[in-house]
Parts: C-alpha cells; structure tokens; sequence
C-alpha cells in the first residue's frame, strides 16, 4: 500500500509541475508590467543612491516599460545596464505575479577616501576606485599627503582594509598620510600622538605590536604625553615624548 502512495504521489508530481509551468508562462505572456519597485540594501550606511533614483532612472531609459508584457522585457539586460553605475556593485531585477517588476540593488562600499592635490575619490571594498557622488558624504578612513610617492597603490587599499577590517583599528585610526619618502603616517583619533608606520612590511606584527602597547603599556595619563610613537624599527617600538 505504502509503495503504492509512493507512486501515485509521483505521478501527480510528475501531472502538476508541467501544469503550474504553463500556467506561468501563460500569466507572464497575458500580465503587463503594471509597477516599478527598487530596495537598496545597506541604504543606512551609505546614500549613493536611492529606490526613488532607480524607479526613474529606469523609466528614462526604458519609458514604454510600464504597460509593457512581463515577457519583452529583457531583466538580464536591465541588470547589466544598472550594474553600469559607479555607485552599484550589483544589481538584480524579476518581476512577481500581478505584474511588478522589482529592481534590487547592492551599493558599493567605500573604504578610503583619498585626497591628491585637488581631485578625491573612493576605494571601494573590492580595491576599484570609485567617483564621489553629490547625494552622499561616506564618514570613512581618510589618506593624504604625497599620494603620487606610493609606489604600489595596492599598498594603500591592503592598508585600509587591514583597519577597517578590525574593529578596535577601524575606531581608532582615522587618517593616513603618506609622506615624501612613500611612507605611512597614521593619525588616531585618541591621544595627541602620531604613528609613525613606515611600509607595510610585518603590518600584522606592527599592529599587534602596537594594540599591545595600547592596551597594556600605558595608563590613562600617559595617552597625551607623547607626540610621536614610531614602527619603524624592526620588533620595536619608539615612543617620543612632548617636550
């Protein structure tokens, strides 16, 4: 009997999935695109750009959209199209019975914002250099100073990831300047010293190196008294007190 169940359940499996696809097919072939609707996922944090931007951005480019079948309208391109945008890292469009077409967009995240002479832009998360936008301001790791003497702008990324990826550095270290020899300065946001980096050689042991001295070498009074505290020296730290 069991045996049975087990293959009349299948046979009705095998009736109801063809009859449910031609029913799909057939709504999506009757039913017009009656709406546009656009998320943005991590809206909070960064505002490049917003839901309203996307539903008229699409009907600029595409402005028989609305009325239009489900079946013409071609998603993988409209995807591609968004995806186009320097604020956008990815981008995913479908439509839902009833006729709405929705547009899902991921924002790019920004890492470092880097000033040289007069231009600035972005790093992004994936390395890529991204353009400032005049909707949004990220409050982010900042770098400056000599920029053109980095030698390897790779350096540069793998040095912000490093603190942005660490919550105690990404709370700490605000900005790095980069001086006229290529080298790293970075400035904390507590204390009144600077940090004086060097390249990025051994940077996970500089940096253990230097949480180290944070939260095990000095007290509470000893944060002001020193101006500068150098990494340089290989296993060592340098620490110069305000005269």
């Amino acid at each position: 009997m069991k045996k049975m169940l087990k293959i009349l359940g299948f046979g009705a499996l095998l009736v109801y999935f063809p009859v449910i696809l031609a029913f799909v097919s057939f709504d999506r072939h009757k039913t017009l695109c009656r709406d546009i609707r656009s998320e943005i996922s991590d809206s909070i944090a960064n505002k490049f750009i917003s839901a309203e931007d996307i539903r008229n951005i699409a009907l600029e480019k595409y402005p028989d959209i609305l009325g239009k079948p489900l079946e013409n309208i071609n998603t993988e391109k409209m995807e591609h199209f968004f995806e186009k945008y320097p604020a956008i890292e990815n981008c995913e469009v479908y439509y839902t019975l009833g006729g709405v077409l929705h547009i899902d967009v991921k924002q790019k995240r920004p890492v470092l914002r880097v000033f040289d002479r007069n231009m600035s832009w972005y790093i992004d998360e994936d390395g890529d250099k991204m353009p400032l936008s005049t909707k949004h301001t990220a409050h982010i790791l900042v770098a400056n100073g000599h920029i053109d003497k980095v030698k390897n702008k790779e350096e540069l990324y793998d040095l912000a990831m490093f603190i942005n990826d660490d919550p105690f550095w990404r709370s700490q270290i605000e900005q790095i300047y980069v001086d006229r020899n290529g080298e790293y300065i970075l400035i904390p946001r507590v204390g009144d010293h600077t940090i004086e980096f060097g390249g990025i050689d051994n940077m996970e042991t500089k940096f253990r190196n230097l949480k180290a001295l944070y939260q095990n070498g000095w007290d509470a009074r000893e944060w002001n008294l020193y101006n500068k505290v150098s990494l340089k020296y290989n296993g060592q730290i340098v620490c110069s007190k305000v005269n």
